[in-house]
């Protein structure tokens, strides 16, 4: 099922795209939390039971439960409960076992994933599975499941895991074996890195970068006061041509230090300046800050859905902080 469609077309000039963009509406519309599984972001050869993805602009696939998605040559970006990434590297594959949000349940078959958890709401619950030992991620943070050999990697937060014979908790900067009979718990370098979590991290950049768009539009609209009285969600930036986590209330700092704004929030970090004359617009929209721009991230992604648009009103957007530059 697409979970939101063009507001315009590719063919559609600048002027034509932010103009949908400074209608709150388009983007109250556009918030969605129904369930889990949303295929927000590929690149390379990605397939959902043996069929390939095919990505169109805006649309954005549903993983249903008993479904598998599988990377060969490339990596996917999976919506899960809001304020929850699933990313996918190559030659991994993820089976969706529940979708509900009540009870997000996977199976990381092959491979590896990587799960930030930026948001837990009350009634939500993510839990992962591989090789007979589940796992409940029961807190904020940032954690990566290996299938072979089978390995739980907690960066940030905890994780409760449990086989038939043991559980223990999985705490920051430790490893669970998960092949061991005793779930034995060793310690790790999270400083070392690979091409994968620099990957994940640049991803949590752009979609960061999307979020205080959506935080300043929100925060004009009609949205902003029923928003601002419910938990977090993700929500449709035309503008970027992707989905981004809006938070309730005050800032989320993503693990790999790119900030996520609430629609309150986003006004205390960003002073407005107003758009070009030359598009016939004098709303304000830009953003000041030290960061480099989204656009020049964009430009190299070579990935689809979710992959944002050019950055035509010289917005300067937000980078990580300088404290988590790990991975980079």
């Amino acid at each position: 099922m697409a979970i939101a469609r063009a507001m315009f077309s590719r063919a559609s000039g600048c002027t034509a795209i932010l103009a949908t963009c400074l209608v709150p509406g388009v983007w109250a519309q556009s918030v969605i939390s129904a369930h889990s599984g949303v295929i927000h972001y590929v690149e390379g050869d990605v397939s959902v039971d043996g069929s390939p993805v095919h990505p169109k602009f805006a649309e954005f696939p549903d993983v249903k439960a008993g479904q598998v998605v599988a990377t060969a040559e490339g990596r996917a970006e999976i919506l899960l409960t809001p304020g929850v990434f699933l990313r996918m590297a190559e030659n991994s594959s993820v089976r969706m076992l529940s979708n509900a949000l009540a009870d997000t349940r996977l199976e990381v078959v092959s491979g590896s994933a990587l799960v930030e958890v930026g948001e837990l709401l009350e009634h939500n619950a993510i839990s992962f599975e591989s090789s007979g030992v589940h796992m409940d991620l029961a807190k904020k943070g940032l954690f990566r499941i290996d299938a072979a050999p089978a390995v739980l990697r907690v960066y940030e937060g905890q994780a409760r895991v449990s086989s038939e014979s043991e559980n223990v908790i999985a705490r920051k900067g430790h490893q669970i074996d998960l092949n061991s009979p005793k779930l034995a718990d060793s310690r790790f370098d999270a400083k070392e890195t690979d091409a994968f979590y620099r990957w994940s991290a640049r991803r949590a950049e752009y979609v960061a970068a999307a979020n205080v768009v959506s935080a300043r539009v929100t925060s004009n609209s009609d949205y902003s006061s029923s928003f601002s009285n419910n938990p977090g969600a993700w929500s449709w930036n035309p503008y970027f041509g992707m989905f981004t986590f809006l938070p309730a209330n005050g800032v989320y700092w993503s693990p790999f230090g790119s900030p996520f704004y609430s629609p309150a929030m986003v006004w205390t970090a960003y002073v407005p300046r107003s758009l070009p004359a030359t598009l016939g617009y004098s709303a304000p929209l830009g953003l000041t800050s030290s960061a480099a721009s989204f656009n020049r991230g964009v430009a190299t992604t070579g990935g689809t859905l979710g992959g944002g648009g050019a950055n035509t009103a010289g917005v300067a957007l937000p980078g990580p902080r300088s404290s988590a530059s790990r991975g980079h």
